[in-house]
């Protein structure tokens, strides 16, 4: 009878990991939530480029380090 939403569930110990070595390695990303449903992700604000992305695995968050590092890193609007 109850349909609980999404929020309720707890999201996968691999991405409540992420979100954590997020949050130690990369201080400039500020971890806003983490989603269980349609996927496990975490949603991050990136603060130095003013955008907020979404890493759904490890591979996805080093792959953006990787990109903004190759970009020359911080830069101001």
């Amino acid at each position: 009878m109850s349909e609980a939403p999404s929020t309720s569930s707890t999201p996968p110990p691999a991405i409540q990991a992420l979100a954590e070595r997020i949050e130690a390695q990369t201080p400039h990303l500020h971890v806003m939530s983490l989603f269980e449903q349609p996927h496990p992700y975490v949603k991050v604000k990136d603060t130095v480029h003013g955008i907020v992305v979404g890493f759904s695995s490890e591979e996805d968050y080093v792959t953006y380090c990787r990109i903004v590092s190759a970009q020359g890193g911080h830069h101001h609007g």
